[in-house]
């Protein structure tokens, strides 16, 4: 999962207000017009009926608990029980729940989880649902929404999309002799800038190597996939980690440490220490998405914040992750029919633009003022490059391996294409079963 600072947009609390302003009419139209379109069978799925339980992450529970109200002053005959939950370990704990069948009744979810949920049946088909109440789907991102989709079938909703993002200092690029102004553009380029940037107890480049897996994956494998290389054969049948384009990516990645370029902390540092180190002026440069720029301001105002695309191999394409955020069912719901009411208030355009970290899933929020921003542009384009990753069951075992692999390569326990070739046939294991 990637890095989630708890921070919120100056205008979002005006959003919220014309949520909550709407005329009392259209309140009571709109109730009764979602209502009317509910298929007949979710009338018998309510075990709690007018309670909604709301699993919402620490990052967003403020606006959560925001929304709620505004849906509840909509829907005065329903009452949204939010549960702030801890992002890290959410994945395990959701997981746990599913199996137990003690679930809420909408849970947020990272797109990543939702293939591996989805085809152990603990998720909600929502395709009769979502037609039933009016969402409008040639509205979403089209990678977005493929991250919700499993075999054809719609098993979440999209609401919040990202791809990470280069973010640097620029006076620290000044200082070094470097255009503040032209971020590096090919991996050989970022390599001489990090080179120059790294003086004293100050490095060139931040890049993470602990904490949460996900976090090593998201600013890594993008690496491997625009050399050619990657995880899996485009089939996912097959591991290609021990091809030597994903060793050589692997060893431009690793390199940052081996060379003295990343700070000694790589091996503990997730996404949030990354940030902190930044704000502490110790790295000049790292890998993030939008959601951390503004808790850079805050906390060091001195900064000269630059953001840009990630650099590419020469002569190829740029990639990256595509994150997000995900709304779902539990199958094991117990008051499906009120969620879906939920689900489809916090789908509409303004709400999704008021409740997302970073860029919102469906396209006719992209309008809103909050996402002008010109330091946003570098984000908004990396979605271009952006990739889902694979929607196995496994993926998770999958990435654990991978992500072990980094490890050992950092510790330098052995050379990069020998671990690479160990997890490579780890991971065929894990396909094969």
């Amino acid at each position: 999962m990637p890095a989630v600072p708890n921070d919120r947009d100056a205008h979002a609390k005006s959003d919220i207000t014309d949520i909550q302003g709407r005329s009392k009419t259209m309140r009571h139209f709109g109730k009764l017009a979602t209502t009317a379109a509910l298929p007949l069978w979710l009338w018998h799925s309510a075990a709690i009926a007018g309670e909604v339980t709301w699993w919402a992450p620490e990052f967003g529970a403020d606006r959560a608990e925001e929304l709620a109200a505004a849906f509840e002053e909509q829907n005065p005959d329903i009452t949204v029980n939010i549960e702030r939950v801890v992002p890290n370990g959410l994945q395990n704990r959701l997981l746990v729940a599913l199996r137990s069948g003690n679930t809420p009744d909408l849970v947020d979810i990272a797109n990543g989880w939702t293939a591996p949920f989805a085809t152990t049946g603990g998720l909600m088909a929502l395709d009769e649902a979502v037609a039933g109440l009016g969402v409008e789907l040639d509205d979403f991102l089209p990678a977005a929404l493929d991250t919700a989709t499993v075999d054809g079938q719609l098993y979440a909703l999209p609401f919040r999309a990202e791809a990470h993002a280069m973010i640097y200092n620029k006076g620290m690029f000044e200082a070094a002799g470097l255009d503040p102004d032209a971020f590096p553009e090919t991996w050989e380029e970022l390599r001489s800038a990090a080179e120059a940037l790294t003086t004293g107890d100050t490095f060139g480049m931040g890049i993470a190597g602990g904490g949460e897996v996900s976090n090593t994956i998201f600013r890594s494998l993008p690496f491997l996939w625009m050399n050619g290389g990657g995880v899996l054969n485009e089939a996912n049948d097959q591991s290609i980690l021990a091809q030597p384009e994903s060793v050589e990516a692997v060893e431009f990645y690793t390199g940052f440490l081996d060379d003295g370029l990343a700070p000694p902390s790589t091996l503990e540092n997730d996404g949030n220490a990354l940030r902190r180190l930044f704000i502490a002026n110790k790295i000049a440069v790292y890998q993030s998405g939008q959601f951390d720029l503004r808790s850079i301001a805050e906390e060091n105002p001195d900064i000269d914040i630059g953001t840009a695309l990630l650099p590419h191999p020469e002569g190829k394409e740029r990639s990256a992750i595509l994150g997000g955020w995900n709304f779902a069912v539990p199958d094991a719901a117990r008051n499906k029919e009120d969620a879906l009411k939920l689900l489809a208030f916090l789908a509409e355009p303004e709400n999704m633009g008021f409740y997302t970290d970073t860029f919102p899933a469906r396209q006719s929020a992209m309008s809103m003022e909050r996402f002008q921003d010109p330091q946003l542009e570098p984000f908004r384009d990396m979605l271009q490059y952006a990739r889902r990753q694979p929607p196995l069951e496994n993926w998770v075992q999958i990435t654990q391996v991978y992500f072990d692999s980094i490890q050992e390569i950092l510790l330098g326990q052995a050379e990069a294409a020998e671990i690479l070739d160990e997890a490579s046939q780890q991971i065929d294991g894990l396909i094969q079963k």
